[in-house]
């Protein structure tokens, strides 16, 4: 049997080494320990019943999982009270970085996409991806360099390629994009 769950007072925010945020513990739910996650990625793919997630530096199994507005209610193996669920509130939960599973294969969390190189299609150094900024109908890349500052739209017609193992990003520019760079 796993020891008493003991979370730390301060909310975890940052993913450990080697783990990687998948939501974030909203607050309880119910009288019987459930969470209410906001869940990073659509569909809750990190959240499966039966999926090891880990809230706070403790293990802790999905069993049951249902949607409700814009969250997920999540019901764990070792949380069966309110006042244990309350002491999660505002964690992320996290995976493993080898257990994540992506909402798709175009998709990506933002940790990964800061720090990759931003090139054109035709060459040109733009700079580094330095922010993610999530503004509202799509993402948008603050990417730093040459040019000085360029904001990237997050969106097909703009984002030709991401190659997280070489650490690209090739982009090819609708007219007018770079021209307001410095």
């Amino acid at each position: 049997m796993l020891g008493p769950i003991q979370p730390q007072f301060a909310p975890m925010t940052e993913p450990r080494e080697g783990h990687t945020a998948v939501g974030r513990v909203v607050r309880a739910h119910g009288l019987t320990g459930e969470l209410r996650v906001f869940a990073f990625a659509s569909g809750a793919p990190n959240l499966q019943p039966g999926r090891e997630v880990w809230v706070a530096g403790v293990p802790l199994r999905v069993l049951r999982l249902r949607p409700t507005g814009d969250a997920w209610i999540v019901e764990t193996d070792r949380i069966r009270s309110r006042t244990m669920a309350e002491a999660f509130r505002e964690h992320i939960v996290e995976v493993p970085d080898a257990d994540v599973k992506r909402a798709g294969e175009d998709s990506y969390f933002l940790h990964e996409l800061v720090g990759l190189r931003v090139v054109t299609a035709d060459g040109e150094e733009l700079g580094e991806v330095v922010e993610v900024m999530q503004p509202g109908a799509n993402d948008v890349y603050v990417v730093r360099g040459p040019r000085g500052e360029v904001l990237i739209p997050a969106i097909a017609d703009v984002v030709a390629q991401i190659d997280l193992p070489v650490g690209v990003m090739t982009i090819t520019p609708l007219p007018g994009l770079l021209d307001g760079s410095q």
